[in-house]
């Protein structure tokens, strides 16, 4: 009786270079399937702002408008999210006037959604106004609570002629009246940003474990005349 000859003797051996290469970092397949890769999400790039980098004193930071354009929205953020500086002074410092008068602590609850004071300057100013009203507007002492600080005193609290009141206006839409809008509009469109991204990277997930699967199911239709070479 002759030589019985192996099962495995009726299949030609593959050469080592068909072999599967593995090193230990995430598998990435370099082989193209037959069938079309799904279209990579687009990314949004968001250009972050080095958030200490800020001055919180509203008397020593520059104008909004002297800010590069691009970087505008994301300071705006930074500052919305430190909020407006309220720093508590163990007594703030007496006006020059004749009747001395100073600012009072108990204002930032009156006005706490916008009142800040600077104890370089001795002056109150407001945060939204100093984000979104950019230059004139035409109107007399636009620029009190954003570039050269409030210091009268004495029309605080005076009743309907209080100069808190008579800035944040009746009309709603006054200059600071929209300025509050738009703080409020920005900070929802930081939050769809964040949720748009997060969606993306989960989908850019997905996305790559139906590239493996499909890479794999090309293979494994081939009868395997195709190799995978998996770099990690």
């Amino acid at each position: 009786m002759g030589k019985q000859k192996r099962l495995d003797s009726f299949f030609q051996k593959k050469s080592d270079d068909k072999e599967i290469s593995m090193s230990s970092k995430t598998p990435r397949l370099e082989h193209q399937s037959c069938s079309q890769s799904p279209p990579k999400s687009p990314i949004v790039e968001v250009e972050e702002v080095n958030i200490p980098l800020i001055e919180r004193d509203p008397g020593l930071r520059k104008p909004m408008w002297e800010h590069p354009i691009n970087q505008r929205d994301e300071i705006r953020r930074a500052y919305l999210r430190a909020g407006p500086y309220q720093i508590r002074l163990s007594s703030y410092p007496f006006s020059e006037e004749k009747h001395h008068r100073r600012f009072q602590y108990s204002w930032f609850a009156q006005f706490s959604s916008w009142l800040e004071y600077s104890p370089t300057k001795d002056a109150a100013y407001c945060l939204p106004c100093y984000l979104f009203n950019m230059k004139s507007n035409g109107q007399p002492g636009w620029d009190a609570f954003i570039v050269k600080g409030f210091r009268s005193w004495k029309k605080v609290n005076s009743g309907k002629n209080c100069a808190f009141l008579y800035h944040m206006g009746v009309d709603p839409c006054s200059p600071h009246n929209n300025a509050v809008r738009s703080c409020a509009d920005l900070m929802k469109q930081s939050v769809h940003i964040d949720k748009v991204i997060h969606r993306q990277n989960s989908e850019e997930i997905l996305n790559n474990k139906v590239r493996v699967k499909t890479s794999i199911d090309a293979v494994r239709c081939s009868g395997g005349t195709h190799h995978i070479l998996i770099i990690y």
